[in-house]
This record gives structure tokens, C-alpha cells and sequence, in this order.
């Protein structure tokens, strides 16, 4: 879309006596979103676009790149085959490598296209944000990267509850999609949910002004 940048942004399940908890970080204060507990998840770079270098071959690879790289990036987690480890935080291109040099692939496959929200209009930024479900098998949490304090795994209407009591900061996008997972029993089954849309249309909310204070209305 015009103005935007596309990215993207995983919401990274797994099961769990009861049902099942998202994996959620806590940004640093002093950078974007500060304190507030967020989903892995930026911007579309370059190396994300080198097919020869991610091996993803798929209508949004650059996407899917961008999805797989950052989860091993910010939690070092990485859906590939066999799985792939790291001792060290990686960084952008290196990730795609370090999977490279491995001998292994990324398994793309293992994300399901959940959603897609664009920033509002007149914002300074704006992004084309892809989100995808990703459930976790045997995969291990890694190094963590700087963008995260601590990461944490939660229920979602435990996260959605700490919330509204103040006890974690979330933003609205992040409280969206936790509502959107309060109906399903089972991180299978919102896999499945996902993948059996036809198709995802994109979500932008506006930002009005109601007695002098700026609102969010989400269509």
C-alpha cells in the first residue's frame, strides 16, 4: 500500500494443560512501544526479499522471510528442518545464514496467515503488517534479542486480564489479537482456523477526534 512499509509479525502458540499460551515480550523503555509486551515481529528488509538466500518460494515470501527471521532474531527460535540452534543473538542477514550454513531450510509452511493490519493514515509511520499463527513443537527459546526485556509465555485471557488490572502494558493491536484467539480451544485449532480463510482483507483503523481527544475505531 501507498506510504507503508510491509512487515511482519508472529504470534507464536503452543499447547498447554487447559488450552494453550502465546509467547509475548516486553520492549525496553526508551525504544518504540516501551514497556509494553508485544508479539516477535518488524519490518520487511532487504535480505528478506533474496530468495537464493531464504530459499522461500511462495507468492509472499518476502513476508514469510521477514516473519521466520524475526522470531529467530528476537527469541531465537527457528522454524526450520531439522531445527537449528544458536548460542548468540543473530541479527538480520546473519540469521538467514546461520539457518544456511546449517544445512537446514525454514519451514514456511509452519506459518498460517492470520490477519493483516495497516497503520492509520496520518501517522508519521505506516506499516502493511502480516500476521501469522506459528504453533511450537519442539523448538527451544534461544538468546533473546535487545528489543526484549524478558519474554514470557501466556494464556490469552490471562495476558488480556493482566491488562485490565494494570499489571502488564499491552498495545492495541496486540489486545486485538488476543481477543481474536479467546474462542478457540486449542492452538490447533486456531491454526486451523487460519488457514482454512479464503482470503485475508486488510484492516485499517482510523484515528478521529471525539471531544478533543484522539480515538482509535477499528472497522
Amino acid at each position: 500500500m501507498t506510504g507503508t512499509r510491509p512487515a511482519s509479525t508472529v504470534i507464536v502458540l503452543r499447547e498447554a494443560a487447559g488450552g494453550f499460551e502465546v509467547l509475548l515480550g516486553r520492549r525496553p523503555h526508551g525504544q518504540a512501544f516501551g514497556g509494553a509486551w508485544v508479539f516477535p515481529g518488524g519490518v520487511v528488509d532487504p535480505e528478506d526479499h533474496e530468495r537464493e538466500l531464504t530459499g522461500i518460494e511462495a507468492p509472499d515470501a518476502s513476508w514469510r522471510a521477514a516473519a521466520l527471521r524475526e522470531v529467530a532474531e528476537e527469541v531465537g527460535m527457528f522454524l526450520t528442518d531439522p531445527g537449528v540452534t544458536s548460542d548468540t543473538v543473530l541479527d538480520g542477514r546473519a540469521v538467514h545464514e546461520h539457518v544456511r550454513a546449517s544445512g537446514a531450510v525454514w519451514r514456511h509452511d509452519r506459518l498460517s496467515y492470520l490477519s493483516n493490519w495497516v497503520t492509520p493514515e496520518g501517522l508519521p509511520k505506516r506499516f502493511d503488517t502480516r500476521f501469522f499463527l506459528a504453533v511450537a513443537e519442539a523448538e527451544v527459546l534461544g538468546p533473546i534479542s535487545p528489543e526484549l526485556e524478558v519474554v514470557e509465555w501466556m494464556a490469552p485471557d490471562w495476558a488480556l486480564r493482566r491488562h485490565e488490572t494494570d499489571e502488564i502494558e499491552l498495545i492495541m493491536p496486540t489486545i486485538a489479537h488476543l481477543r481474536m484467539l479467546l474462542p478457540f480451544a486449542s492452538a490447533a485449532e486456531a491454526d486451523r482456523f487460519a488457514r482454512s480463510q479464503v482470503r485475508v482483507d486488510p484492516i485499517e483503523p482510523r484515528v478521529i477526534r471525539r471531544n478533543g481527544e484522539i480515538d482509535i475505531v477499528i472497522p
